[in-house]
């Protein structure tokens, strides 16, 4: 049973997390690639070495989630050059997801997280909270990383910038929504349907 607090916690994590991705991305996405890659450097040095220091702390390995998201996102975009090849990542990025979910390491990770190793493990790999003293991933890392993919070459390729952030955002949404309710759902196969839709409604102008 779904119960609307703990939709509205989740729903309300979710889009804090896009935000923040977003923002990002908006701030680096004007700077050349070499200041990009000093960000990610700091960024990804600052997080190693908390993690050194706090162990297992879940604020800090929310954060590394975030970074590491973010600036592998910003990356994978730089080789985005054209809606189609947008498209095709977008799709396969999806089939291994849901391959991954039903039938392999995803699923894997999610069945050990009743032990303390499968926990450490989940919060490595996703943003996590504490709900009635059990761990939860929330959102993958790989789901905030194809997101910010989206939202930075979707703005660059031309769409409108409102939509590069509230297309892939309702894809994502889509995914909580129907995971809450049905159990374990891959988020890209719904990121890519919301962005592949929209592409073919509202097709880049220049």
């Amino acid at each position: 049973m779904v119960y609307l607090p703990t939709y509205a916690l989740l729903t309300l994590v979710v889009v804090a997390a896009c935000l923040v991705e977003y923002s990002g991305a908006r701030l680096l996405v004007s700077r050349p690639s070499s200041a990009q890659n000093r960000a990610a450097l700091v960024s990804l040095s600052a997080c190693a070495a908390a993690l050194a220091l706090f162990h297992g702390n879940l604020v800090i390995t929310n954060l590394v989630v975030l970074s590491v998201g973010l600036f592998a996102g910003m990356f994978l975009s730089r080789a985005i050059g054209s809606a189609g090849a947008l498209m095709a990542l977008l799709v396969t990025a999806a089939i291994v997801d849901a391959v991954s979910s039903y039938a392999g390491p995803t699923r894997w990770i999610i069945s050990q997280a009743r032990n303390p190793h499968g926990v450490a493990l989940i919060q490595f790999l996703a943003l996590s909270l504490r709900l009635k003293g059990r761990l939860v991933g929330v959102i993958g890392v790989a789901d905030l990383m194809f997101f910010t993919v989206c939202v930075t070459a979707m703005r660059r390729l031309g769409w409108p910038g409102p939509a590069s952030l509230v297309i892939p955002l309702l894809g994502i949404l889509t995914a909580l929504a129907v995971g809450l309710v049905a159990g374990l759902t891959p988020a890209l196969p719904f990121l890519a349907a919301a962005v592949i839709l929209y592409a073919r409604c509202a097709p880049v102008r220049r």
